[in-house]
């Protein structure tokens, strides 16, 4: 069973209690699916946070060694 067609032919013929058990699964995979990757949560709590008063050239000097 590869294609939606066949999908929904076989969904047509579950027994209810089945087919909400279906809902009821595929509505978690949804869910899941569109979950960002834990990375994209932690930039976007991350984003912003590190304030500073240092230049980018003082930090281009410190990353030197000058200072």
């Amino acid at each position: 069973m590869s294609s939606v067609t066949e999908i929904e032919a076989a969904i047509v013929k579950l027994p209810k209690p089945q087919m909400d058990q279906l809902a009821l699964w595929f509505e978690t995979f949804r869910q899941g699916r569109n979950t960002p990757p834990p990375v994209e949560d932690w930039l976007k709590s991350a984003r912003g946070a590190a304030k500073s008063d240092l230049k980018t050239e003082h930090v281009m000097r410190m990353s030197r060694g000058e200072g």
